[in-house]
């Protein structure tokens, strides 16, 4: 494999120019994790900061089959059981079920905390704790910063070509 000196040397010579679009790849990538989070999170995130809390009780597993195609072409099923929770909410009974199940079928009768939304409390999650914010919050992480440097790339981009264009007209 030959050496890939004329590419570096490309690059090094390009380097403003490949730095001036690189807004344009962060951006990509800041719309991907946001969409991820918002897509996985923004329930959970409106129940985490406006929710109020309860007990409730765990009346059910569900059973949920999942299936996946192996590379050999086989097939491979699995079974997670997810919790069907019943809380008061005022002077009514709500039951919900939770999307985050396990393979276990332990846990009919047991009393878990859970957040709800006090105008819809069919809107509801069992409080796991710091489990809670996965895996939407640490895609807002990442993909808020990202995001501002691509705002920044943006606007240092324009306001590049906006001086260039004076420049060009008062010659």
């Amino acid at each position: 494999m030959p050496f890939p000196q004329d590419q570096v040397a490309w690059v090094l010579a390009n380097r403003e120019k490949i730095a001036r679009y690189s807004f344009i790849p962060q951006f990509l990538a800041a719309a991907l994790f946001l969409s991820l989070a918002y897509a996985t999170g923004h329930v959970h995130a409106h129940l985490l900061f406006k929710g109020a809390r309860t007990r409730g009780t765990i009346v059910d597993l569900k059973p949920v089959k999942f299936s996946y195609r192996t590379s050999h072409g086989s097939n491979w099923y699995t079974t997670i059981y997810e919790p069907l929770v019943e809380f008061n909410a005022g002077d009514r009974v709500v039951r919900f079920q939770e999307w985050k199940g396990s393979e276990s079928r332990d846990g009919t009768g047991w009393s878990v905390p859970v957040i709800y939304d006090p105008a819809d409390p069919s809107f509801a999650m069992i409080d796991r704790g710091s489990w809670n914010w996965l895996p939407w919050a640490p895609c807002f992480v990442i993909g808020l910063p990202v995001a501002l440097a691509s705002l920044r790339g943006f606007l240092a981009f324009f306001a590049r070509r906006a001086r260039t264009r004076d420049l060009s007209s008062s010659s």
